[in-house]
């Protein structure tokens, strides 16, 4: 792939980048989908900088007719050259600006401009040549986006953008547009002595002249490709298919965790029902205050909740993940994925780690965390659950969806309850839902009568006074039961 993305650089080196001209993003739809993405990374340690060759291949799924692929990298990263399929160069523009909505976020925003205009249900597959340095956001108010180019530690992701991202330099507008989901083919060359962690399959690797290149595929379609790069060791359970890579003074830690994976996964499966297509599932290391997060087959864990030994509600929580539905509505809540995930964390913690109060501890340690929330920003107060993806206060699932859960929970019973979430997810798990097709599901398997509790939780703000005031949950369970 290098060598012949180089001689479409050659191909097109007479391409000048133009400044891009001044546009309101905010008023822009964002119509293009990502679906097919091959990355090839080199990374250059003595330069401290990145080279990067990626064919990115992007769907029209909207009724309009798109003439440009918007795209979006680090400040620092320079694309050098774009072509079609057959080699031929597409002028494009780029020029570092700061997202409309966010001003501290800079970016270099690159418009493609394509020779024949994307008709509605087209695709199209382009070239990019790309280079350039790598510093994170962590001085731009983005705290845990500190990737960088280091040999003890490299971070290239999509929140720090270190390889070309379908969007525009506004944060609501790509919000809008939903999450990506695309195969890739993911190469990374490094020095002999550094591994590169990725969540998918381990697909080639290859030494030339003391550099190394790992090649991974995904297992699933996932919406971000991550490479953390250090002297990682790896530690695997080929039979269950689950991988670790930890960082070297921490292999016995590993050995914890991967057996914490172990039973929750069984839990879970007991819980729900098997997952679907489940091909394996990864843990990945990453330093302390660079944020842990979950993709389809992998989760980024720090290292400081990576070695809690008597703590894996982090991982209880990430791998509930793996068995949730794919939210169609246009600007999702976040309820039935973190909120969910934030209440097995904790029925998670009771039945492993025998904590037969942690339910009850989370649920007042969360509404504590909701009341601060309201403090600061006293919209939380007056936004009811259902309108938290358009209003952007998804955060707020974390918490008071969890309350939300926490009741039901109650109301239910828990066989009933984990009976409703397991069917639910075998019912969608292909097609995907709608929060309300999720409450309506749970509903029509609930022997009580939820209506009162839909109605000031999840369509009014009734329940935010109710947390506000420190009603007893005892006697908000009473309050809705009929």
């Amino acid at each position: 792939m290098y060598k012949k993305m180089g001689l479409l650089s050659f191909i097109s080196i007479f391409i000048m980048a133009l400044p891009v001209s001044s546009q309101q993003f905010s008023s822009k739809t964002l119509a293009l989908k990502t679906t097919r993405y091959e990355l090839a990374v080199k990374v250059d340690y003595e330069a401290e900088k990145i080279f990067g060759q990626c064919r990115l291949t992007v769907h029209n799924p909207s009724e309009e007719t798109v003439s440009h692929i918007p795209l979006i990298l680090y400040r620092l990263l320079k694309v050098t050259a774009i072509t079609d399929e057959q080699g031929r160069a597409i002028p494009y523009q780029q020029k570092v600006l700061s997202f409309e909505d966010w001003e501290q976020l800079q970016v270099n925003y690159v418009e493609a401009r394509l020779p024949q205009p994307l008709a509605s249900g087209q695709s199209k597959t382009i070239g990019i040549v790309y280079e350039g340095f790598l510093f994170g956001y962590s001085n731009d108010g983005w705290m845990y986006v500190k990737d960088h180019i280091d040999k003890e530690f490299t971070f290239m992701r999509w929140d720090g953008f270190g390889y070309p991202v379908v969007g525009y330099p506004s944060e609501k507008v790509n919000r809008r547009s939903g999450l990506q989901s695309y195969d890739y083919t993911l190469s990374v060359t490094v020095p002999e002595g550094l591994v590169v962690a990725n969540g998918g399959k381990l697909s080639g690797k290859s030494t030339i002249n003391g550099q190394i290149t790992y090649t991974y595929t995904n297992f699933k379609p996932a919406w971000r490709m991550d490479m953390p790069i250090a002297p990682y060791g790896i530690l695997e359970d080929k039979q269950n298919n689950l991988k670790i890579f930890h960082f070297p003074d921490d292999k016995d830690n590993a050995g914890m965790i991967l057996e914490g994976m172990k039973k929750t996964l069984q839990l879970y499966t007991n819980w729900f029902g098997p997952a679907d297509n489940f091909q394996g599932f990864t843990i990945i290391e990453i330093p302390e205050g660079y944020g842990s997060q979950t993709d389809v087959t992998s989760i980024l864990q720090t290292a400081d909740a990576f070695q809690k030994r008597d703590n894996l509600t982090a991982l209880y929580h990430e791998i509930a993940h793996i068995w949730n539905v794919r939210d169609n509505d246009p600007l999702p809540d976040r309820l039935e994925s973190e909120g969910l995930a934030m209440l097995l964390q904790y029925l998670a913690q009771e039945r492993l780690d025998n904590k037969p109060d942690a339910l009850a501890k989370g649920y007042e340690r969360l509404s504590g965390r909701f009341r601060q929330q309201c403090e600061r920003n006293p919209k939380c107060t007056d936004v009811p659950i259902i309108e938290y993806g358009n209003e952007d206060l998804t955060d707020l699932s974390y918490t008071k969806g969890m309350l939300f859960f926490y009741l039901l929970y109650r109301l239910m019973g828990e066989k009933d309850f984990l009976d409703a979430a397991g069917s639910f997810y075998q019912k969608y798990k292909n097609t995907g839902a709608t929060t309300e097709e999720f409450l309506n599901h749970l509903k029509q398997r609930s022997k009580q009568n939820l209506d009162r509790l839909y109605e000031e939780w999840i369509f009014g703000t009734e329940s935010s006074r109710l947390v506000l005031e420190g009603v007893p949950v005892e006697n908000l369970i009473l309050r809705y039961m009929q």
